[in-house]
């Protein structure tokens, strides 16, 4: 391996240690070659000279290997004859210094090779560090912390520090429904290292300084092909504010539901505010209550209509004679909603409701001050965008978070030094899009509930497509069906898992086929199918020691689905998932 500076010298002397070590091995390669001398003469001895060049190059550098090559040949050459020992001949002159100038050459690349590989593995370990939320990687089987982001204290209340061991989990306060503490095989990314639970958007309260916190959870091992997990990666995003707003609208809402029933309930019983009109004198009259809204002293008031009317907003005053006099005109009730301006100044909200008496040339009504419903109805609308303003930014964080992840996991893929961890970690990668995949399908969602399954599968089909470029990957989804989220996601996992296990696993390299995916709905069930063109396995069920076969038949039952295999030699591969749900 090649040496690396120390940090912690200063150049200069760096150097002069560098240039020291360079004299030294100069020395050392004339000494040698004076003892071969004399020990086996006619050695070709300039060659016992180039160990010390290798040295010094690999630990010191290029500069300080020219200067060893340069100093031991000076030595060499200046050899007295005297001694009996001859001067190192012109040709051998030329070799050694073509080999050294050749090993300095490659000690060179390497040094600049080492130091393009230490920068690489920095910037990826700071692109993981910089993921907006509570980020780590475990090593099993100790859960040795490797790597967090910058922002764990933050979201988490304290710095990371090992887990597992010597009571690493004691600085975390994770709390269950009942206000208990957790303990230490709850948590998601332990839970992912000790058994290879995959969590997607887990909701946890966590106790930290500033008290309770709402934690989004997510955590999902890395395991080789023979299932033995390696490590284990978690998030967490701090999303308490957008489950505080999202409690206090639902508070908002249920007052404002019980102050609306007590409204009607007032509205049936009695009349807060009296008005009346005389269809002939086109005189207004006000009881105490209503002249009390207008801003008037608490008595009746009687008023020219016109006169009334110039207390109605200008804004609304057109629409409010006009709606008035189309009631009288047709004989019926009167209904509207409109501002005013009182004697005060003050802007208020009034609802009134009359009914014409043409026998009594009257239109008689009550009216409500509906004002701080009003507001109150501003104030739900603007919590509602405040909410779905949140909600997009915290689904946009978790998408570029998980965006950071599949990076981090190509970049690591590169450098795999085995087949079977880059086997692994394009497993992880294929899953992670996946869940990145039906993010994206429920941030399109209209009421972040529920989630087009035929758009999902296609937009899904087309990026795992990728992984064979020779097979032919289609999508035959035209259910028209929509789903809850936990379950389309569910849905979309497993399809991720047995299209990439057939695109692996179905087609000898290099060879040609076509893997399709079949969603239909027929009498009252969704039938998902996937059929593959290839090898085909022996037997009617796969082998169930694969990492993706355990995790298509967890999801399957948790989502209350059936699962059938049919598969023989040469015959290809054909799965069908069943689950019972209504026609959309």
């Amino acid at each position: 391996m090649l040496a690396k500076r120390p940090a912690s010298v200063p150049l200069l002397k760096w150097r002069a240690a560098a240039y020291g070590v360079a004299l030294g091995m100069a020395a050392l390669s004339a000494l040698v070659r004076a003892v071969v001398e004399r020990v086996a003469p006619g050695t070709a001895y300039y060659l016992v000279l180039l160990p010390g060049v290798v040295f010094t190059g690999a630990w010191c550098g290029t500069g300080p290997a020219a200067a060893t090559a340069v100093v031991a040949l000076e030595l060499a050459w200046l050899t007295p004859e005297a001694a009996g020992q001859p001067h190192l001949p012109p040709q051998a002159a030329v070799a050694y210094l073509a080999v050294a100038a050749a090993i300095m050459w490659v000690t060179h690349a390497l040094h600049r090779f080492a130091a393009q590989a230490v920068a690489a593995e920095a910037r990826l370990a700071e692109v993981f560090r910089q993921i907006p939320g509570a980020a780590a990687i475990l090593e099993a089987p100790e859960g040795r912390l490797l790597l967090h982001s910058i922002r764990s204290a933050e979201v988490l209340g304290h710095v990371p520090k090992l887990a597992r061991t010597d009571g690493g989990l004691s600085p975390y306060a994770g709390v269950r429904a009942d206000g208990t503490t957790m303990a230490e095989d709850e948590y998601a990314i332990v839970r992912a290292l000790t058994t290879g639970e995959i969590v997607t958007g887990e909701h946890r309260r966590y106790r930290r300084g500033d008290g309770l916190a709402d934690l989004e959870v997510y955590a999902g091992p890395v395991k080789t092909p023979d299932g033995e997990i390696v490590a284990a990666i978690g998030m967490a995003f701090d999303v308490t504010e957008r489950m505080t707003a999202a409690r206090l609208l639902a508070e908002s809402e249920a007052k404002y539901r019980s102050t609306a029933e007590r409204l009607r309930a007032a509205v049936d019983a009695a009349a807060l505010g009296l008005w009346e009109i005389d269809l002939q004198t086109r005189q207004m009259r006000l009881d105490p209550a209503m002249a009390t809204m207008m801003g008037l002293p608490a008595a009746e008031v009687e008023m020219p209509q016109a006169k009334f009317h110039e207390f109605v907003y200008p804004e609304d005053a057109p629409g409010a004679l006009a709606t008035l006099e189309t009631a009288i005109q047709a004989g019926g009730v009167y209904a509207d909603e409109r501002r005013v301006c009182t004697v005060l100044g003050e802007t208020r909200w009034l609802v009134s409701r009359a009914t014409v008496l043409p026998e009594m040339r009257k239109i008689v009504g009550v009216a409500i001050d509906v004002t701080e419903r009003r507001e109150r109805e501003d104030a739900l609308r603007n919590a509602l965008h405040a909410r779905e303003v949140l909600m997009y930014e915290a689904d946009h964080r978790i998408k570029n978070s998980l965006q950071l992840v599949t990076s981090l996991l190509r970049l690591q893929l590169s450098r795999g030094s085995s087949q079977e961890t880059r086997d692994a970690l394009g497993e992880a990668i294929a899953r992670v899009d996946a869940v990145a995949n039906a993010h994206s399908a429920l941030q399109r969602s209209p009421d972040l509930r529920v989630i087009g399954i035929d758009g999902m599968l296609e937009d899904l089909c087309a990026r795992v497509g990728a992984l064979n470029p020779a097979v032919q990957v289609r999508c035959l989804a035209a259910s028209g069906q929509t789903l809850p989220a936990d379950c389309a996601v569910s849905l979309g996992l497993i399809a991720s898992e047995l299209i990439t296990n057939a695109l692996r696993h179905a087609f000898p390299a290099g060879a040609d086929g076509q893997v399709s995916l079949t969603l239909r709905h027929t009498d009252g069930r969704l039938e998902m199918e996937i059929a593959d063109t290839g090898c085909g396995m022996p037997g009617e069920e796969p082998a169930r020691q694969g990492l993706g076969n355990m995790v298509v038949a967890t999801l399957v039952r948790q989502i209350g689905a059936t699962q059938h295999v049919q598969s023989a030699p040469g015959q290809g591969t054909r799965i069908t998932v069943r689950l019972d749900v209504p026609a959309a």
